[in-house]
């Protein structure tokens, strides 16, 4: 939770502040562009950083890698409040927030892999399912946070909010690090892990043997979740933007709506969790992806009559339900793709690999609108995208029945 309400307050200021304060000098469209542009790049960077840490995570233990993303994400985060401006700074003040975006993307590349990779290790038998939603319901609990503290600055007058006030929740990082810390040092190592270490099993190169022996499920894998990273990015941060820049409402309604997706999320995650335990991944994981597909338009058409209502009951069915429930089983579905020696590694790279597709989505899809004028070309490219995931699913074995040890093996 803590750590990804560091993550998407950055989507949120860059829907709603940066473009003014770090690119003023770019015309009003130029400038969101920018701005969603250096929001882009961190997802860039993430593939590398998931390589780059997650063999750790089956090297050196689950718990250490958790550790040190959490120093990574924090501190970057409080640094992002303490930044000048453009007009404080000159070019300077982007360069900045692009540097602490990366920082910041280096510890999410392998945060929730290997939070994921240690809660299914947690699990007892047939509930995986459930156990591997955990670390879902803290991310939409750290939206839920972001979210919330940028709804009540946003009540600030405009001069203020864009003076000090957006600064405030990025500073609230550095108060989330000591408290994450404390949470993170008390918890224990994962069994599967302690085993592995006790029978001098450990892989000495997890990265290499998983792309010798699970490069099929790797890209598979990828393929799957790639629709829940793009939606995620689609909905949670684009869909502000949209509501704000394109159909001229102020930022409440889609605020709202983020937020009170978010916490019919934290239903949907463990039921579907849950269910996955009791028909198995892959019905669940399709049931998502084709609702996905059939609400893209619907979703644009609730966002066009500018009803506040209408416009939290679009962000709901979309993200509350669709992405949180192929969020919720893509945890276990991952976890036991990979053997628990390249478990860490493969989970994370699959997610990693999808992640600059998400990243980008903001940029596309405002680009999208800027070249056509309508939504009809970002709602054409989700129903494809979802009908490709759902591909990748079919095409991949039902994990539910597998070992421990994962079908890599």
């Amino acid at each position: 939770m803590l750590e990804w309400y560091d993550f998407y307050i950055y989507g949120t200021a860059t829907a709603l502040v940066f473009a003014p304060l770090f690119f003023p000098a770019a015309s009003a469209v130029a400038g969101t562009l920018a701005a969603l542009a250096t929001y882009a790049i961190g997802f860039v960077f993430r593939p590398v950083a998931g390589m780059v840490l997650a063999r750790w995570g089956d090297t050196i233990g689950r718990k250490r890698l958790l550790v040190l993303c959490l120093v990574l994400m924090g501190a970057s985060t409080g640094a992002i409040g303490l930044l000048p401006t453009h007009a404080q700074a000159g070019l300077a003040a982007p360069v900045l927030l692009v540097v602490l975006r990366l920082v910041q993307s280096l510890g999410a590349g392998a945060e929730y892999g290997t939070a994921v990779t240690m809660t299914s290790e947690y699990s007892t038998a047939g509930r995986r399912g459930l156990y591997a939603t955990v670390p879902a319901l803290g991310v939409g609990l750290g939206i839920m946070l972001g979210t919330g503290a940028f709804s009540l600055m946003s009540l600030l007058p405009r001069a203020s909010f864009l003076d000090w006030g957006w600064r405030l929740p990025f500073l609230f990082g550095f108060c989330l690090v000591f408290v994450g810390l404390y949470l993170r040092l008390r918890v224990a190592e994962s069994p599967e892990f302690e085993k592995l270490r006790e029978s001098g099993t450990l892989a000495a190169s997890p990265l290499r043997e998983l792309l010798r022996t699970g490069r099929k499920h790797l890209v598979l894998a990828s393929l799957a979740r790639s629709t829940e990273s793009v939606c995620a990015q689609l909905f949670n941060v684009f869909a502000i933007s949209y509501c704000t820049a394109q159909l001229g409402m102020s930022a409440g309604p889609a605020l709202s709506g983020v937020l009170v997706a978010n916490a019919v999320g934290l239903a949907v995650i463990p039921l579907s969790g849950h269910l996955a335990d009791r028909v198995g991944r892959r019905p669940v994981f399709l049931f998502g992806l084709f609702f996905l597909a059939a609400f893209a338009f619907p979703f644009f058409w609730l966002l066009e009559t500018r009803n506040p209502l209408l416009v939290v009951v679009a962000l709901v069915l979309a993200y509350g339900l669709g992405v949180k429930v192929i969020l919720a089983v893509s945890g276990a579905y991952l976890a036991e793709m990979f053997e628990p020696r390249i478990r860490n590694s493969g989970v994370t790279v699959a997610r990693s690999l999808s992640d600059p597709l998400g990243g980008f989505t903001p940029l596309i899809a405002s680009a999208l609108c800027a070249a056509t004028g309508s939504y009809w070309a970002i709602g054409a490219l989700l129903v494809v995208l979802a009908l490709a995931s759902a591909g990748a699913v079919l095409a991949s074995p039902e994990t539910r029945e597998l070992s421990s040890k994962g079908v890599s093996s």
